[in-house]
């Protein structure tokens, strides 16, 4: 049977983590981000230099991992071992990561309040800093890729 109280918690412990490590990098440098940025703002501005690119990589892979990794090995702990639940306790926890982030972080602070450190240099003022569309688009694809992997762990996970 799958703990939904479990989940909740693991998915807004992940959605802090989620927010601190985002927020973190937006006010470093938001062109860490680039590649997550509407296309009319990427277009607008170089490229990121190796430095930028080197720097989103360091941080992006392990904090990438620990998303997915996170979830999986919590359904270790399940007694009853079916497909369905290792199917739906990372996914459930990774909707509520997204969920969070695409609320409050893209839809609240982006697209809504808009502060100075989520502008990259030479795009203020842009209409697509406040897209919803745009967010709301990159949760859903966000959503069917995490909903692949999740099938792919849970097999994974079976056959442990």
């Amino acid at each position: 049977m799958l703990n939904f109280a479990q989940i909740f918690i693991e998915g807004m412990l992940l959605s802090v983590f989620f927010c601190f490590v985002i927020l973190g990098m937006l006010v470093y440098n938001p062109r860490l981000l680039l590649n997550d940025y509407p296309q009319s703002i990427r277009l607008s501005v170089p490229p990121k230099t190796p430095k930028e690119t080197k720097l989103s990589k360091a941080i992006g892979t392990p904090f990438a991992a620990l998303l997915v990794i996170a979830p999986f090995i919590s359904t270790l702990y399940y007694d009853e071992i079916s497909f369905i639940h290792t199917f739906l306790h990372p996914f459930l926890v990774f909707t509520i990561v997204s969920l969070v982030d695409l609320v409050v972080l893209d839809w609240v602070i982006f697209c809504l309040i808009t502060p100075d450190f989520v502008v990259i240099p030479g795009t203020q003022g842009m209409k697509d800093y406040k897209n919803y569309r745009f967010h709301l688009i990159a949760f859903l694809k966000g959503t069917v890729v995490y909903g692949v992997l999740c099938i792919i762990v849970a097999g994974i996970r079976m056959l442990i």
